[in-house]
């Protein structure tokens, strides 16, 4: 129910912006786009060794640590060395999760850039995120894919092989 009325305030606020919103100079109405950004932030992170390296280690330790809390429920285990395994781990935990975020905050940056970039190649006024809030769009209107060629080549500008 919360997602419905939510919807409908960004539907409500997006026709009210649109509507309210001077023509350009052709009398066009705005150009509005769509992305999915759950795809294009995964296909990001698949391109990241270093993320996902980051991601691979954090779901081991996460296992890990899950075994060794089933294991303190155990009355029969060393509960000493289990503690001691536990609280390397949570450090390790830390260290991995702010070096997950560092990760995951380049990634917004370089997809944000390549939204920006395709945006202005083809003069949209709006780009959405399709995540839950959009109901219903025409394929014709998806820049998922532009943004994802975007963002492959801001990384070949950006390597350290083209400088």
């Amino acid at each position: 129910m919360k997602s419905g009325a939510a919807l409908l305030a960004l539907v409500t606020a997006a026709l009210a912006a649109c509507s309210d919103m001077k023509k350009t100079d052709q009398g066009l109405p705005p150009v509005i786009r769509y992305m999915n950004l759950k795809a294009v932030y995964s296909f990001s992170l698949d391109r990241s060794r270093d993320a996902l390296d980051v991601k691979k280690k954090l779901d081991e330790k996460l296992a890990r640590m899950k075994e060794v809390e089933g294991g303190l429920e155990e009355p029969s285990t060393d509960h000493v060395a289990l503690l001691t395994e536990y609280r390397a781990l949570d450090g390790e935990m830390k260290d991995l999760r702010g070096r997950s975020k560092y990760y995951k905050t380049r990634i917004m940056a370089l997809i944000d850039r390549a939204v920006k970039n395709v945006a202005k190649s083809i003069k949209a006024d709006f780009i959405y995120n399709i995540g839950d809030e959009l109901i219903y769009a025409k394929k014709e209107y998806d820049v998922t894919e532009e943004i994802m060629r975007e963002i492959i080549r801001l990384e070949e500008r950006s390597a350290p092989e083209s400088r």
